[in-house]
This record gives structure tokens, sequence and C-alpha cells, in this order.
């Protein structure tokens, strides 16, 4: 991993080719690898925290699109509910 790379709360981010962001659009919460952790991106003020996704899975169902949850993100900061995203990172070894 590069420098340039983002950081996220000691978590680099990287970014992916289009082709994978649009497999990510169809992703569920049940089909999500283990070794993935899920974020929340604040569009307003940019804030990003993370989204315990196991929790989300026993409430939400397996089959529940992470993309579709996207219009139900709060931000914990500045409480916009506004272009609120998900970003999904490799969980650390």
């Amino acid at each position: 991993m590069s420098s340039a790379e983002p950081m996220v709360s000691g978590w680099k981010m990287r970014h992916h080719s289009i082709s994978l962001a649009k497999e990510h659009i169809r992703t569920t919460l049940g089909s999500l690898a283990e070794w993935y952790v899920l974020f929340g991106n604040c569009y307003a003020c940019e804030h990003i925290g993370m989204i315990d996704r196991w929790e989300l899975q026993r409430r939400l169902g397996r089959d529940t699109r992470i993309k579709a949850l996207e219009v139900r993100l709060v931000c914990t900061k500045c409480g916009n509910r506004d272009h609120n995203g998900f970003c999904i990172a490799k969980q650390k070894r």
C-alpha cells in the first residue's frame, strides 16, 4: 500500500476500479466476506465512522443490499441525512 492512500481511524482505504464498485452495488450484508468492514461516510462534514455489519445483518437480514441502506445513514457528528454512503474495506489481520 502506498502512503497516498487515505487513512480512516488507522485503516487504509484503497480505491478500486469502476467494475469492482459496480459489483458492490449488488452486495448484500450476507454476501460480504468476513474480512470486510463497513464504514459510513458523511457527504456534509466528511466524517467517517465504523458500522457494525453483523448487527445490521442480524436486524435487517442477510439479503439486504448495502447500497439500499445508504438512504438510512445519519451522520453521528453533524446529523446530516443527505447523500451519505458506505465504504467497504478489508479488516486488518
